[in-house]
């Protein structure tokens, strides 16, 4: 009887020490947290861990491209800032027409459908949109 109570006893204290180190000291907390966060992460860019893993590899070149993607889309939204400025509206609308043609042309099978879908809209009620999208490329 005295061994099953003394076995009891050191069961009941390899679980509380276990529990001690393996969830309440903060490196744990830590570990738990960044795990949490990478889940987040994971889950809001619908990636794998194997996707996540590759991202990590070329981490240097997603932001290069992502730094291109921006400075294209900030070269545009300044020209045509400048053009709003000096009251030349025509040519502001024809640089922001030539833009999204530009992207719904190189992204009508494999882009965003939601923008997609937008475009199309918009251009049913903007004739120099719609010029601007259908037209046949010179």
């Amino acid at each position: 009887m005295k061994r099953i109570i003394a076995f009891l006893v050191c069961i009941l204290i390899g679980i509380g020490i276990g529990w001690y180190y393996g969830y309440t000291r903060p490196v744990a907390k830590n570990q738990r947290e960044l795990l949490k966060q990478y889940q987040y992460t994971r889950d809001n860019f619908h990636m794998t861990d194997a996707e996540m893993a590759d991202f990590g590899k070329h981490e240097s070149e997603y932001f290069a491209a992502m730094q291109r993607q921006d400075e294209f889309a900030a070269a545009i939204a300044l020209a045509a800032f400048k053009n709003l400025e000096a009251s030349n509206t025509d040519r502001a609308k024809w640089e922001l027409e030539t833009t999204v043609s530009a992207y719904y042309r190189g992204h009508l099978h494999d882009g965003n459908t939601n923008l997609l879908h937008h475009i199309v809209y918009y251009a049913a009620t903007n004739s120099a949109l719609s010029n601007a999208i259908y037209r046949k490329l010179e």
